[in-house]
């Protein structure tokens, strides 16, 4: 072992001159990397950015939201979208991500499902005339019955929520996190489970339930109410969100005058 350890000395001892060397020879070039292959050094460029300077001033680009535009419904606007706005940027990744989105799709699926078969049987056994009108409507009231039940308590599932950023605005800290302008996009599964829809909500109209009315059996712990009384309804599930939902939370809980010892947030 002692002997490896002098061996590989000896070698780096002995390739270190020729690496300063190149280096010396190529200063533009700032980035690289060095592969040693049978005493072989191979000099090449990654990037072409040069260390020591100031880079320029940009705006990164969402490449998808340049081929397609983002798209959101807000207080008011239920059966259609708006597009977002050119000086609005979605964030590149969520703040807030539920795991068990593929949950709810699969139940709202299954329940549009269910509907049909239990209409089509429901017809076939009318139409065979052995079994009673009535009993035919009862199975068909019965298979209808789970579909509007599922998308009423999980209409409010948020499956994830995105920061919107003003790029007309220097990207500080106080500018991110100023209430007042503060956006959030939040994500949500359409009706039948096939496609996604966007919500665009001020982050000064969020509160939290107070009325079992409004908690819908548990299913909403968020809502959005705007100056003209509009509500919205939402579901976080607490036990996926980090500090930058929980910050959102702690907001909504004290507009509420709810402190439920989770508060820690105060703007």
């Amino acid at each position: 072992m002692f002997a490896s350890q002098i061996r590989n000395q000896s070698l780096i001892a002995f390739i270190r001159p020729g690496i300063k060397s190149l280096l010396r020879n190529k200063p533009q070039q700032c980035i690289t990397t060095t592969s040693l292959r049978f005493f072989r050094t191979s000099f090449t460029p990654l990037y072409g950015l040069k260390l020591g300077e100031d880079q320029e001033r940009y705006k990164i680009p969402n490449q998808e939201e340049q081929h397609e535009p983002v798209h959101y419904r807000t207080h008011g606007t239920l059966f259609y979208n708006l597009r977002l706005p050119q000086h609005l940027r979605l964030a590149n990744e969520p703040m807030y991500f539920n795991p068990l989105s593929n949950y709810v799709i699969g139940m709202k699926r299954f329940a549009i499902g269910f509907g049909v078969i239990g209409l089509m049987f429901s017809y076939l056994m009318s139409q065979t005339g052995l079994i009673w009108d009535e009993v035919s409507s009862v199975l068909a009231f019965i298979s209808c019955l789970p579909f509007p039940a599922i998308n009423y308590l999980y209409r409010p599932f948020v499956s994830r929520v995105y920061r919107v950023y003003d790029t007309t605005k220097p990207q500080t800290l106080d500018t991110l996190t100023d209430k007042e302008h503060e956006k959030l996009i939040m994500e949500k599964i359409n009706w039948s489970g096939f496609k996604s829809f966007n919500e665009l909500i001020d982050v000064d109209s969020l509160k939290v339930p107070v009325t079992g009315e409004e908690q819908r059996f548990g299913y909403v712990n968020l809502i959005s109410k705007n100056k003209d009384g509009l509500v919205k309804y939402f579901y976080i599930n607490d036990g996926f969100t980090n500090i930058r939902m929980d910050r959102i939370m702690s907001l909504a809980k004290s507009k509420s005058g709810v402190d439920d010892g989770t508060v820690f947030f105060k703007k």
